[in-house]
């Protein structure tokens, strides 16, 4: 019974997912590491393409199922090591540890094309797809902390949106000291 009470707690009932009060915890042990042994560090923003339009066509019930199967698309493309969190509504939160931003560039266009295949079930055997937009940062000297590398990702997000959306986009980390004098 507390094992049931402590997963309820910490994993989002529809998706099973781990749930957003989580973040805190797991994203601030990840960014320790990163910061004590100077290994990478990636997070993924990933928001359901016209989600609304899914509950209105089809119906909130296909609605959950549509979350259900992105989430479970996405913990099967993942590491064991990595972490998936449902951030809210239709947005997940993928913590890649141990990555690169050249490793995330893959792993962030390997989760867009796998939920993109994947068939959410209709009626009468039917299926719809659905399409993801990705926001992709990684920790640096500048997005070093949890509350940065959220928003980074985040501002990725909202430019794949807000440029057609089913796209995977990247946030720019600001120049370090050295890069401007090189500008300059």
């Amino acid at each position: 019974m507390l094992r049931r009470i402590e997963y309820a707690s910490t994993h989002d009932g529809l998706t099973q997912l781990k749930n957003r009060r989580e973040i805190e915890k797991l994203l601030g042990q990840e960014i320790k590491r990163a910061q004590r042994y100077d290994k990478p560090l990636s997070v993924m923003m990933l928001d359901i393409d016209h989600f609304k339009l899914v509950n209105d066509r089809h119906g909130h019930q296909v609605g959950d199922e549509a979350l259900r199967v992105v989430a479970r698309t996405i913990k099967q493309e993942v590491r064991n090591t990595d972490f998936v969190v449902r951030y809210g509504g239709e947005e997940i939160l993928v913590i890649a540890t141990e990555t690169s931003i050249e490793d995330s560039k893959t792993l962030a266009q390997r989760l867009h094309a796998a939920v993109g295949r994947a068939p959410i079930p209709l009626k009468n055997e039917e299926t719809l797809r659905v399409t993801v937009s990705i926001g992709v940062a990684s920790f640096s000297v500048t997005q070093n902390t949890m509350q940065a590398l959220i928003k980074s990702a985040d501002e990725a997000l909202y430019r794949a949106k807000e440029s057609g959306r089913d796209r995977v986009c990247y946030s720019e980390p600001p120049p370090t000291a050295f890069d401007r004098r090189a500008a300059a």
